[in-house]
């Protein structure tokens, strides 16, 4: 047998196919036990961000047909008309050829898709109606909080496939209707948790791009042991986070303005449950823990400033505060109120680490949730709190697994300033694990350069 110039290129072309050959679909159980089996020519509809983004970069693009909801995360200045031109959160929103690849998809809501405050669902079921014929299934990777959900498949017949973004898949958390059941087994998921359910669905679909994602998990697991040892150094430093949400708001009786918190515990939400569970010293403040019985969860200045006396804030009386923060982090589309706003804040909130500069900002329940995103957003944050300074006496932290039912079940937490001590054998390994994009699995290249070298060592013995 003769092996010719083309016979190789065919063979190799053939091979490279087969390794690259799409998975024809293939089954899926979602987080309400409902059992899938998809088909290679099925379509989906999924929300813009947390869906059909964190796909995309899993490999399923003409797959997705529709999609509804935030195109960026909330608070963003993101033009979806000039994405060249970038955003004020460029660790979170899509690039360029993510926003292009979004316009060529239905679009269900147009009404909302840029809002800055935030869009969540399709602006009318006559949107689900108008694409029904490209729409075999809808991918309701969220948080169970949408009733459109409950009563979608009944209207229309479309089946819907859920992730939960909220909790891990216990068989008694929810009902299936997505509403929660029982709270005790409610269970509060973190990126990692997410993407990998994700992904599990990507190659359910079929047509996943496996070396993208394993280069991915490559990139986010460096960018989470960077984050993890910073965080090592931080707590050593003493170093305490909040994660909140913000507000400025006008008193009705004097009209002056005031500045007040929202506290959130890192349960729900899936960013402040991986910087948890990757040693982030985050303070607690859960009003349903012993501590908070009789306390709001809103905190406005003058309760926050301890010393400060009928409401006369400044920075003579702020030493002594409700909650010893050293950095802040507010939820996107609240810090707009924070960010390149110091004036105003000053005078209504003079609080130590924020007119230091010690402060940033987290996606809440917003953005893509890939394991590309994971890398984006621990980078970032590492970056930003790696500098940060304590500003108050140090505390003592508590010792306890992060992912236990104090810490991470729904109505948990631990007590007011209470945060979990940093424990290497407490670390999340799930983002720690494949560092190394080599190694049991190889590159595409190194493939290709191995079959390439196989078929001419074939011919030279051949010819």
């Amino acid at each position: 047998m003769k092996i010719t110039f083309s016979n190789s290129f065919e063979l190799i072309s053939s091979l490279t196919v087969l390794l690259w050959a799409p998975v024809q679909g293939g089954k899926f159980t979602d987080d309400v036990g409902r059992e899938f089996d998809f088909n290679e020519n099925d379509k989906f509809a999924t929300r813009a961000a947390t869906g059909a983004l964190s796909l995309y970069r899993m490999g399923i693009e003409d797959q997705i047909s529709s999609i509804w909801g935030l195109w960026s995360i909330r608070g963003s200045d993101l033009d979806v008309d000039n994405p060249e031109d970038g955003s004020i959160y460029p660790e979170s929103d899509p690039v360029t050829e993510e926003v292009l690849w979004l316009h060529t998809k239905n679009n269900m809501s147009p009404g909302c898709h840029t809002n800055p405050r935030g869009c969540f669902r399709w602006d009318d079921i006559s949107f689900v109606e108008e694409f029904k014929d490209e729409i075999d299934y809808i991918l309701f990777i969220d948080n169970g909080g949408d009733s459109n959900m409950k009563t979608i498949t009944e209207e229309t017949g479309i089946p819907v496939v859920f992730i939960d973004t909220f909790y891990d898949n216990q068989p008694d958390c929810r009902f299936m209707n997505y509403t929660t059941n029982d709270k005790t087994q409610c269970f509060g998921r973190s990126m990692i948790d997410i993407a990998s359910r994700i992904e599990e669905l990507a190659i359910a679909i079929g047509g996943a791009n496996v070396e993208q994602i394993e280069a991915d998990k490559a990139l986010a697991c460096q960018s989470a042991q960077k984050f993890t040892d910073t965080m090592k150094r931080k707590q050593e430093e003493g170093l305490r986070v909040m994660t909140t949400i913000n507000a400025v708001k006008k008193d009705s009786e004097t009209g002056e303005d005031f500045f007040e918190i929202r506290t959130l515990d890192p349960i729900d939400l899936w960013i402040p449950r991986t910087l948890e569970e990757l040693g982030m010293p985050i303070l607690h403040h859960d009003d349903g823990s012993q501590t908070l019985e009789e306390f709001s969860t809103r905190v406005t200045g003058a309760e926050f400033f301890l010393d400060c006396e009928d409401g006369q804030l400044s920075e003579d009386c702020n030493d002594n505060t409700l909650y010893p923060v050293d950095f802040w982090l507010f939820d996107s589309r609240s810090y707009l109120s924070v960010l390149d706003n110091e004036e105003v804040i000053k005078p209504i909130f003079p609080d130590k680490a924020l007119l230091a500069g010690q402060h940033w900002h987290y996606a809440r329940n917003d953005g893509p949730l890939s394991f590309h995103a994971i890398h984006r957003m621990l980078d970032e944050m590492t970056k930003r709190v790696g500098p940060a300074k304590r500003m108050h006496p140090p505390t003592e932290c508590t010792a306890i697994d992060p992912k236990t039912a104090v810490t991470a079940q729904e109505g948990g937490g631990l007590n007011r300033n209470e945060y979990i001590c940093y424990d290497e054998t407490l670390i999340q390994q799930e983002y720690l694990t494949g560092c190394q994009s080599s190694g049991a699995s190889h590159s595409m290249g190194a493939i290709i350069g191995t079959v390439i070298g196989c078929v001419a060592a074939a011919g030279m013995l051949l010819v």
